[in-house]
């Protein structure tokens, strides 16, 4: 094969993840530009390397003077700037640029998950009850006990920890502020599910597919909650991390299995993904499935579950690599050309 590709990621500044113990989301960003960059290769791409820095307008300049064939879009989003991610695609959008991976609309609605579960919802898919809430609007707090709280506009796990799971107003409130003091955003607060947890890998545009489901298992000390925090993916010495596993393929009847299937399939389209995602689902303690999250663009590092699912669907990574560019050009045709 021949052409370039470009591979865009966010330039890492560390200094507010450190100041939250949350570094380890930078090695995972140039852990992806380095597996993808290595893939790339591999298939016969000349590859450049494109950092994007803040603000928007110097963005803008940067992906104007790109010459590539496709764009490989690993852009994660600016600190503190959730839109960014949405407004990368939007601009290579405009530019009419073949680039991976979903459209501007899946990435915007993924930066606010009660906008993502209100779509989810509106099309039939069972989600979580869910309030949006502050500092300021505590006092309207009206779901069951326990619950869980995430920042509402940070995904990779970012602010979910032991303390997310919360049962009474007390710790709800100390939550919630301390994730506006820390995020500078509001809370998403859902009902907690206790049941089984999978995540599942869907690839394609029109006509997507699904991999092998993935379960997360975990073996965590009493009185833990169980949750995938952000410990639990970047931080080897923590317990999360040790005590939390991934099976793939998960144990599961052909029953669920068609059930997961169902609800991703569909998830994927409310959504409007495109390229790849991954789909994470819970069910309560009667076994029903709820979706929680879906994830369009979601890690693909070396680590990551994306990966994993792929080989055991039987594709190694390069295979996987070049899935994803293929699924690029086949969106863009024929702007994209052949490469």
């Amino acid at each position: 094969m021949s052409g370039k590709i470009g591979i865009v990621y966010n330039e890492p500044v560390p200094g507010r993840l450190h100041s939250l113990g949350e570094e380890g989301a930078v090695v995972g960003v140039l852990d992806a530009v380095s597996a993808v960059r290595q893939a790339v290769q591999k298939l016969g791409y000349e590859v450049q390397t494109i950092p994007l820095r803040p603000p928007l307008s110097i963005t803008v300049a940067d992906l104007t003077d790109v010459k590539a064939d496709i764009i490989f879009n690993l852009f994660e989003g600016f600190d503190g700037e959730p839109d960014s991610e949405a407004a990368v695609a939007e601009v290579l959008e405009q530019m009419g640029t073949c680039f991976t991976g979903s459209p501007s609309r899946a990435l915007r609605l993924s930066q606010n998950k009660a906008a993502e579960k209100q779509i989810l919802r509106s099309q039939g898919i069972p989600v979580p009850d869910w309030q949006v809430l502050s500092p300021e609007s505590l006092s309207c707090f009206a779901l069951n006990f326990p619950c869980i709280i995430k920042p509402l506009g940070e995904h990779a796990s970012h602010g979910i920890s032991a303390d997310s799971v919360v049962a009474d107003r007390d710790v709800l409130s100390k939550r919630i502020h301390f994730i506006f003091e820390s995020y500078r955003c509001q809370s998403l607060v859902e009902e907690f599910l206790p049941g089984r947890e999978f995540c599942a890998l869907v690839v394609g545009n029109e006509h997507p597919h699904l991999f092998p489901i993935e379960e997360i298992v975990y073996t965590l000390p009493e009185g833990k909650p169980k949750i995938l925090t952000y410990a639990a993916k970047w931080i080897i010495e923590d317990e999360y991390f040790t005590g939390t596993k991934t099976k793939c393929p998960a144990d599961v009847s052909p029953e669920l299995s068609q059930e997961i299937e169902n609800l991703t399939m569909a998830s994927f389209r409310a959504v409007s993904c495109r390229g790849y995602a991954r789909v994470d689902m819970r069910q309560d303690k009667a076994g029903q499935l709820f979706v929680l999250e879906v994830n369009p663009n979601p890690d693909i590092s070396s680590a990551g579950g994306a990966r994993l699912q792929a080989e055991v669907g039987g594709l190694d990574y390069v295979s996987f690599i070049h899935e994803i560019l293929s699924l690029a050009q086949d969106a863009f045709a024929p702007a994209c050309g052949s490469v």
